[in-house]
């Protein structure tokens, strides 16, 4: 049985810092989203990139720091 998820990846020079995997609903989603601002700001992100670009486009990414938001199925 396949399993729709949104899943929040960090990666830092080119190693998988971790995998968070959430149900791809409205309640996963924004549980996701949070995980992924969160993340993000802790490596160096403003509110303004989270809102400008980077919550639109799932990536973050500064040095060798990478964070996706994607979703699977």
């Amino acid at each position: 049985m396949k399993v729709n998820t949104v899943n929040v990846v960090e990666y830092n020079d080119d190693t998988i810092l971790g995998i968070t995997s959430f149900s791809d609903d409205e309640e996963g989603n924004k549980e996701a989203e949070d995980i992924f601002k969160r993340c993000a700001k802790e490596n160096g992100a403003t509110d303004e990139d989270l809102e400008a670009f980077i919550l639109e486009d799932g990536l973050y990414e500064t040095g060798g720091y990478q964070l996706f938001l994607v979703h699977s199925s």
